[in-house]
């Protein structure tokens, strides 16, 4: 026979069942939509690039939601939004109108990616073995390829409205 006690549910149960319901109607997911696109550069297509959409929160969201995407050897890209770090991206930016910036690095002048790749493993090995670098072992950096109107969203020219319904295709068309 059951006691009274056990016919109602514990203080802890509806707890959580109150929980639930207030983070799960919060309200304050972010719906994207698939969108994706291709970069030229000088009429061709640029690999290895990475492509931002960023564009301000609405209410009940980050104050700067942003998607990424890199390019492939045609130049096409896929974006993706990260809202919480701990969850798996979304597939698609959010709606609205985004800035966009399109940046890529490369070694400096007169090195290969092959090159950097070398010093920079050594640079790691130099840090473990020793605990510091020499001035002249420290890896030079990365340079901008692309002009600062396009990497610097400050700057940037480039825009991308991304709407609900529609196909969410861009070609962005850099000289």
């Amino acid at each position: 026979m059951l006691s009274p006690v056990s016919n109602r549910p514990s203080a802890c149960g509806m707890l959580c069942i109150l929980l639930s319901l207030i983070l799960g109607c919060s309200g304050n997911s972010i719906r994207v939509y698939p969108t994706s696109g291709t970069v030229t550069y000088k009429g061709k297509p640029l690999d290895n690039a990475l492509v931002n959409f960023i564009i301000n929160g609405k209410e009940g969201q980050p104050s700067t939601v942003m998607g990424l995407g890199t390019t492939d050897k045609d130049g096409r890209f896929t974006i993706q939004t990260t809202v919480d770090p701990t969850s798996m991206p979304l597939e698609g930016a959010v709606e609205g109108e985004h800035a966009v910036t399109i940046s890529k690095y490369i070694p400096p002048k007169g090195m290969t990616e092959e090159d950097l790749a070398k010093m920079m493993a050594r640079e790691t090995k130099l840090m473990e073995e020793q605990g510091y670098l020499d001035p002249e072992d420290v890896t030079p950096a990365r340079v901008p390829f692309l002009p600062p109107k396009y990497q610097n969203p400050a700057m940037s020219v480039l825009k991308a409205t991304v709407v609900p319904n529609g196909e969410n295709d861009f070609t962005f068309e850099l000289e």
